[in-house]
């Protein structure tokens, strides 16, 4: 499955190891400057954000993948009260769109090109697979976000439909 990602047509009813194996595209490397080095996100830093008195950390992995810019972020504070959040970011201008998750089945809002239906109408409900997923796509890129907590492996996932969307729409 290396380097297979664009034959997978719908990850829900595979395990996450099987797609992080098909989304790899380098070679391993025998002192990897990061865990996901074979995804070619090879740069690594910790992102802070402070509220006052506490301090809260990430970790980002960021590279070029297929040409686009793509981070990973772990353990994301997007707000004050907020929990901490994985997101996967390509940068690249796309349309303007909004999915979520409802029933286990991927959803977009009124007003999403026919290509984002035609990605979301491919994918079989998978309730585990895209637990609390929210994905947006505007001029500054297209953003999957979801609580740590809904699916520990659940970035590997939202990669896989953040660079699916990005190429059927032409990004």
């Amino acid at each position: 499955m290396r380097g297979r990602a664009a034959d997978i047509t719908d990850p829900g009813a595979l395990g996450w190891q099987v797609v992080w194996e098909a989304l790899k595209t380098e070679p391993p490397a025998d002192n990897p400057s990061t865990l996901t080095q074979e995804l070619g996100l090879d740069d690594e830093q910790e992102i802070r954000w402070e509220w006052g008195r506490q301090s809260d950390y990430g970790t980002e992995f960021s590279g070029n993948r297929h040409g686009r810019h793509v981070a990973l972020r772990l353990g994301v504070i997007p707000g004050v009260r907020e929990k901490g959040m994985n997101e996967v970011r390509i940068d690249v201008p796309v349309a303007s769109f909004r999915v979520r998750e409802e029933g286990g089945r991927l959803v977009a809002d009124p007003g999403a090109t026919e290509q984002v239906e035609e990605v979301l109408g491919a994918l079989a409900p998978a309730s585990k697979t895209w637990r609390k997923v929210d994905i947006q796509g505007g001029p500054d890129g297209i953003v999957a976000r979801r609580p740590v907590t809904a699916h520990s492996q659940g970035y590997v996932f939202d990669l896989w439909l953040a660079e699916r969307l990005a190429d059927r729409l032409g990004a």
